[in-house]
């Protein structure tokens, strides 16, 4: 028995079988299946089945959205007094700082 470092098998290796496994006859004919392909309709079936339950999933993961509440009835005369409010100052165009001089072109790296 050769030691491990020299290429032998560990000591706590478990041991070789007494008989060997027989290797499959490769010439040997399957046998036939007892179970027959799906037909068509069949297949149709399935495939609409397997399509509802996944958009069933979804919605069950991701439920749609809760309806938004209904607000109490308030008078025209306050919400249009709260639309008529004085609208804060919004900045339209973006700040860009000005750059002076002539401007030299982006250069291309490869």
């Amino acid at each position: 028995m050769l030691p491990e470092k020299m290429g032998g098998l560990p000591a706590d290796a478990p041991a070789r079988p007494a008989e060997r496994k027989a290797f499959p006859n490769v010439y040997e004919v399957r046998p036939t299946r007892e179970a027959a392909p799906l037909t068509t309709e069949e297949q149709k079936k399935l495939e609409t089945d397997l399509t509802n339950l996944r958009e069933q999933q979804k919605q069950l993961a991701n439920p749609p959205p809760p309806p938004p509440a209904k607000k109490a009835a308030v008078p025209a005369k306050k919400a249009s007094a709260k639309v008529a409010a004085p609208a804060k100052k919004t900045q339209k165009d973006p700040v860009v700082p000005e750059q002076k001089g002539p401007v030299a072109a982006p250069k291309m790296v490869n």
